[in-house]
């Protein structure tokens, strides 16, 4: 009987001792294991939306939706009719007013020619002062009135330039290359001034948006690289490199959750731009991994 409970005693040892080990292990394990410093930042691109300038009914809408276009493409035009009438006054009235002023222009010569010559003769006395007055008075008269006929003349050149810079504006032309991804209206819909029309989309000009921790932000610099990891190409490693880093701070992202009084972190925006290297396209609104433990040198 003694010899049986030494032998139970030896085999609860020695299981004591196995267990304590494995829980010293696996303590060892988690002291030497350290969570990579990662954040998730957002997928963004340069997007234009394409307004009308001018109001009135859209005639021609030449593109669609997913079609790639180039720099100078027609997206929209619309209805001219209207400023064409306005057009044709405007001329009207510029013309008007040229002829006007070149009248002026005339009488101005011919009395400067007449004061000339009676100039002549007043010096040799041949022409009473009163004279010379009267003709001093008409031409200053005459040159106010050229003045004027300037400033008419003037501004009926404003009104035409204008007409022309909204007939101009009736089409809308694409200001770079991209890819239509939308479009919010219809051949023969009355537009006002400022409606979007078109959302254009450049997907060459891409970056990430992350919200970096007071704790690191101090650490970046623009021109550092940084891989980038995504979870829809799990086993592709991207390249982005650092080109602003926000000095203005977002609101605290993570709170106090205790109760000893913590203060709340601040974060700041760090925009990354993506390599044109990469050939797999990352598309907005995508979340992307941010590894600040691989930043490397700036460049």
């Amino acid at each position: 009987m003694r010899n049986k409970n030494e032998i139970l005693l030896a085999l609860v040892l020695a299981g004591c001792f196995f267990t304590s080990g494995c829980t010293a292990a696996k303590a060892d394990a988690t002291v030497v294991e350290e969570k990579p410093n990662i954040v998730t930042g957002t997928v963004e691109c340069k997007e234009v939306y394409i307004r009308a300038k001018i109001p009135g009914y859209l005639t021609n809408i030449p593109v669609d939706e997913g079609q790639e276009i180039s720099k100078g493409d027609l997206l929209f035009s619309s209805d001219q009719r209207d400023i064409l009438v306005k057009q044709t006054q405007a001329t009207g009235t510029l013309n008007a007013a040229k002829a006007v002023m070149e009248k002026a222009q005339a009488n101005v010569s011919l009395l400067e020619t007449e004061y000339a010559k009676y100039q002549e003769l007043y010096e040799l006395e041949a022409v009473a002062e009163d004279t010379m007055d009267k003709l001093k008075t008409q031409l200053d008269a005459a040159k106010l009135d050229v003045q004027a006929a300037t400033s008419q003349y003037q501004a009926a050149q404003g009104v035409i330039s204008e007409v022309n810079l909204n007939l101009s504006q009736t089409a809308q032309y694409a200001p770079c290359n991209g890819t239509v991804t939308m479009v919010s209206s219809s051949v023969g819909e009355l537009v006002g001034s400022g409606t979007t029309i078109v959302t254009l989309t450049d997907y060459d000009d891409r970056w990430i948006n992350a919200n970096v921790d007071e704790y690191e932000v101090g650490k970046l610099t623009i021109g550092q690289t940084v891989p980038l990891t995504s979870k829809t190409y799990p086993d592709t490693i991207f390249h982005g490199k650092i080109v602003n880093v926000s000095k203005n701070p977002d609101f605290a992202i993570k709170k106090s959750t205790n109760e000893l009084n913590d203060q709340d972190v601040v974060t700041y925006k760090v925009k990354i731009a993506l390599s044109g290297e990469d050939d797999i396209m990352l598309y907005p609104g995508m979340l992307v991994g941010v590894n600040l433990d691989e930043v490397g040198e700036a460049q």
